[in-house]
């Protein structure tokens, strides 16, 4: 029912933020498709929850959005890697968009004290690097970033990181560049491997005929059970620990 009142408001001209937590909107996926992506109704989805949720338990694991969400046409998918990117995409889209929006971010707080800065427009469809290294790219989505970022730094990897920020559209200009540059990519998401970031670069790099290799990080294709976030993340292998001994046998 939210997700059609949307679309409803949305075909009167409103700007319309569908605010459901990621594992819910399972439960709409009939309408996202049929009420808002069909028409190409500019819906600001917000989906709370995405990525691994805790305590929230197996069944509020908001890991198959990007995977569920990413066959649809019209769609923009973003995963902002922290609350500033949030505020600022949430401000991009109320400006006004050709097309619906799903922008999902996680269960939890923030990284930043000094978060209340003045906005900035983001650029649908651009990724972006953050460190620069040698012969290997760590490509991330969403706020795992910070898991990568911290065991690049205690390790010393000599690696670049690459902030995708858009699943949907995928920057295949800044995929080009890192096919060309790298011998070796690691993509890092905190969805499920099937179908998510890592899918859709490695069906890119399939297409270009990318000579190196790629390995994909995220959630396995099982349930995750209830435990901490943290125990969750060393499950699927996208720990700060685990990505930690990752880069360290690549050094």
């Amino acid at each position: 029912h939210a997700v059609t009142l949307s679309a409803g408001l949305a075909t009167e001209g409103m700007v319309v933020f569908c605010n459901i937590y990621s594992t819910f909107l399972q439960r709409a996926y009939d309408q996202v498709i049929h009420d808002v992506a069909l028409q190409n109704l500019p819906v600001i989805f917000c989906l709370d929850r995405a990525g691994l949720v805790g305590q929230d338990g197996g069944t509020h694991q908001g890991v198959y959005d990007l995977a569920y969400l990413n066959c649809i046409p019209n769609l923009i998918i973003y995963a902002p890697s922290d609350e500033i990117a949030l505020r600022n995409i949430m401000y991009t889209a109320q400006q006004g968009l050709n097309h619906p929006i799903a922008i999902r971010y996680p269960r939890g707080r923030g990284v930043h004290i000094n978060w209340q800065l003045p906005f900035k427009e983001i650029t649908i469809g651009k990724g972006y690097n953050i460190i620069k290294g040698k012969k290997t790219a760590v490509v991330t989505l969403g706020s795992i970033i910070k898991n990568v970022l911290t065991a690049v730094n205690e390790v010393n990897a000599s690696c670049s990181v690459y902030d995708m920020g858009f699943l949907k559209p995928l920057d295949t200009a800044l995929l080009d560049t890192i096919f060309t540059t790298y011998d070796h990519i690691i993509t890092v998401e905190d969805g499920s491997k099937i179908g998510g970031l890592g899918s859709s670069v490695g069906d890119y790099a399939f297409a270009k005929a990318y000579k190196g290799s790629l390995t994909i990080l995220g959630i396995p294709d099982r349930f995750i059970e209830h435990a901490t976030v943290e125990q969750q993340y060393a499950e699927a292998g996208i720990s700060v620990a685990s990505l930690s001994l990752l880069l360290k046998n690549l050094a």
